[in-house]
């Protein structure tokens, strides 16, 4: 018995070998195997001649003696396990590198678009900074300070939104020799920009001498006011009356006599009686610090050293000795008579304790004829009550127009008399008189002759 199973069994063993190295897929040559067969699960009912290998189940192991999971060696199972696990193939591993690669690429595709489109950006805003392409033309007031250099003014205008690459900006000044300061002279002063410009423009417009060759001469009489002048250039096309009032109102200019000028809120303008009147050649279309320029000027040429040693001597200031000149300017009918008009106005300062007013006509025309009108009634009335000189005591609180030298030198060189009062016919013709009495028979006198 023990013998016919021996043989049986050997016979089986052999089978099932011959079977495997027909039916199994080659294996590489390095890897190792165990088989592994119980001899329980064995057939022995079956004849020796029937020897199905599907009666026997056979176990394989690897080589360190993991025992594997049960397969039925050569039927369709095992076929089918080993098709639903295959080994990766090397082309998922390169797919899987291809990801990975394909990631980076689309990053650094994104950077170098963040880049040029920041760099493009920045580029545009540099080119209308510079070149005004496609740029606002909202007008900007921007105040440039005494003494700016190219570099403050451009950060001044950074600040108003007018340029955006204001280090750019500096960079193209220097290259442009804009940053030449034996050359070009800022000046201060309230002027208006826009981006349509550029920045060279900007910069060329805070210079003394305007861009353009288109010029007018425009003449101005001897006791015009600030509004009348102000309405001539308006007129003309030099410049308009609202950047002209903007300038005159905000920019300390930088001539030294300005320290002497009495800024006050009574004042209907501060710089009344400092517009020197002469004959001027105008660029159209100029700059309104440039034009109140040229009027400072010329007074600062006129106050001479002389006229103030001798304002200080009489014991008046120079705003004083301007508000005395711009009403003589007013009441003398003629430069022959500045100089005793000058006289009267003068001994009524001098004895205020007998005469507190000045009783001068011309001081309250000029609220009335040059003020309301462009500041309105309710203000215009507020201002007469600083300037009407037949109620208020002494002098109003600044000059009534822009005296001319004559009215200048009368005011310091006054007719010596004992004049209180003077009035005038139709004719132009000068009464004085002495005390209230005379004056009085003054007036019939003058209303014979047509009035006064």
């Amino acid at each position: 018995m023990d013998d016919n199973k021996s043989n049986y069994q050997d016979k089986n063993i052999d089978d099932l070998l011959k079977l495997t190295s027909e039916e199994k897929p080659e294996k590489p040559k390095k890897q190792k195997f165990v088989v592994h067969i119980d001899d329980d699960e064995l057939d022995y009912s079956s004849s020796k001649n029937d020897s199905s290998s599907d009666s026997a189940s056979v176990y394989f192991s690897n080589y360190k003696g993991k025992r594997a999971a049960n397969t039925s060696y050569g039927s369709k199972k095992y076929e089918a396990a080993k098709e639903s696990a295959p080994a990766k193939p090397a082309s998922q591993k390169k797919k899987k590198k291809r990801s990975v690669g394909s990631k980076f690429a689309v990053v650094l595709f994104a950077l170098i678009l963040i880049f040029t489109s920041t760099a493009s950006y920045i580029s545009i805003s540099a080119i209308n900074d510079i070149l005004a392409i496609s740029t606002s033309k909202d007008d900007i007031e921007v105040q440039i300070p005494e003494n700016a250099t190219y570099d403050q003014i451009i950060d001044l205008l950074a600040d108003a939104g007018l340029v955006k690459r204001k280090y750019l900006c500096k960079l193209f000044a220097q290259f442009r020799n804009l940053d030449n300061t034996k050359k070009y002279k800022y000046l201060s002063g309230v002027y208006t920009f826009d981006r349509s410009m550029g920045v060279e423009g900007m910069l060329l417009k805070c210079m003394a001498a305007p861009q353009t060759a288109d010029t007018i001469k425009l003449s101005f009489p001897e006791g015009w006011t600030i509004t009348q002048m102000f309405e001539k250039l308006n007129k003309y096309e030099v410049c308009s009356t609202d950047k002209l009032y903007s300038a005159l109102n905000k920019v300390d200019f930088e001539f030294d006599f300005v320290n002497n000028v009495v800024k006050s809120e009574k004042k209907y303008q501060n710089f009344e009686g400092y517009l020197f009147p002469d004959t001027y050649d105008f660029y159209l279309n100029a700059d309104a610090n440039y034009v109140i320029r040229k009027f400072l000027s010329t007074f600062s040429n006129h106050w001479t050293d002389e006229y103030q040693k001798r304002a200080e001597k009489l014991g008046y200031t120079m705003e004083e000795i301007i508000t005395i000149a711009s009403i003589i300017q007013k009441e003398a009918a003629d430069t022959d008579q500045m100089k005793i008009v000058s006289s009267v106005i003068h001994n009524r300062l001098k004895n205020s304790v007998t005469y507190p007013t000045l009783g001068c006509d011309s001081t309250s025309v000029y609220i009335s004829n040059y003020v309301t009108k462009v500041v309105g009634l309710a203000k215009g009335n507020e201002y007469m009550s600083y300037y009407d000189t037949s109620a208020i005591k002494g002098l109003p609180p600044g000059p009534i127009c822009n005296p001319g030298d004559d009215a200048i030198e009368a005011a310091l060189y006054p007719e010596e008399s004992n004049y209180y009062f003077f009035l005038h016919d139709s004719k132009g013709k000068i009464y004085l008189a002495k005390n209230q009495k005379e004056h009085e028979a003054n007036q019939v006198q003058a209303i014979k002759a047509g009035g006064n």
